[in-house]
């Protein structure tokens, strides 16, 4: 690889984006940034503070008081608020409803995209690739993405692979509850105004519900060879 290469992944909850994502970025040995982490963190951020998450300006004076970080550590990426390692925390339930609901509004994800785009920028200019992986990424942080991917996946497949994360994380949840937030979360990152979850034109689409994890991982390794980045 002669130079560095930033690849945009997008796609619903469950579709694999993270697990695609790791595994180019350890190929890659590229940056690896989990968005919806920072959102998760400013929604962790809010239910400490006991700021009410359906107020944009009161969730925007709150995200521009706090330090968010991805640092990549023995364990993997961690993520840090204001210097603290939160990321056991960001996965509990009411966490990802405070993320979703924070997300929908337009000033914070243009300061969300603003620090995305910072840290692609930096990594860059460092020499390292960046995989980075969320809802927008394609269309608003790194539009000028070598490779741009969209995972989909059927919702039920989607449903099963988020129960069985929650069950590793000692969470108990059923899977009609689960089914029931996929679709909200769907109709919520569709329907936002703020950067809706969308298939850009030049994107790959890769439909995973019935692949392996390494059969994902090598279709999007056949697609950087196509196009001659590796």
């Amino acid at each position: 690889m002669n130079k560095p290469i930033k690849i945009a992944i997008d796609g619903p909850v469950g579709s694999g984006k993270g697990t695609l994502a790791i595994a180019l970025a350890k190929r890659l040995d590229a940056l690896y940034v989990y968005t919806g982490a920072m959102y998760r963190e400013l929604g962790l951020a809010c239910l400490r503070k006991e700021i009410n998450v359906k107020d944009e300006s009161k969730v925007l004076q709150v995200l521009n008081k706090i330090s968010i970080e991805l640092r990549k550590t023995s364990e993997g990426i961690r993520a840090f608020l204001n210097g603290e390692d939160v990321s056991d925390e960001l996965f509990q339930p009411r966490v990802s409803k405070a993320a979703s609901s924070i997300a929908i509004f337009p000033k914070v994800r243009k300061e969300m995209v603003s620090r995305q785009k910072k840290m692609v920028r930096s990594s860059v200019q460092t020499g390292k690739s960046v995989v980075m992986e969320g809802r927008d990424i394609a269309a608003d942080v790194m539009p000028n993405a070598e490779l741009k991917i969209y995972l989909t996946a059927d919702i039920k497949a989607r449903a099963k692979r988020r129960l069985i994360q929650f069950e590793k994380r000692g969470i108990k949840m059923q899977f009609a509850d689960v089914l029931k937030d996929l679709e909200e979360r769907d109709r919520r990152d569709t329907q936002r105004s703020a950067s809706p979850l969308r298939i850009v034109k030049d994107a790959v689409v890769i439909d995973t519900t019935n692949d392996t994890i390494d059969e994902t991982v090598n279709k999007a390794i056949n697609k950087l060879k196509e196009k001659n980045l590796i």
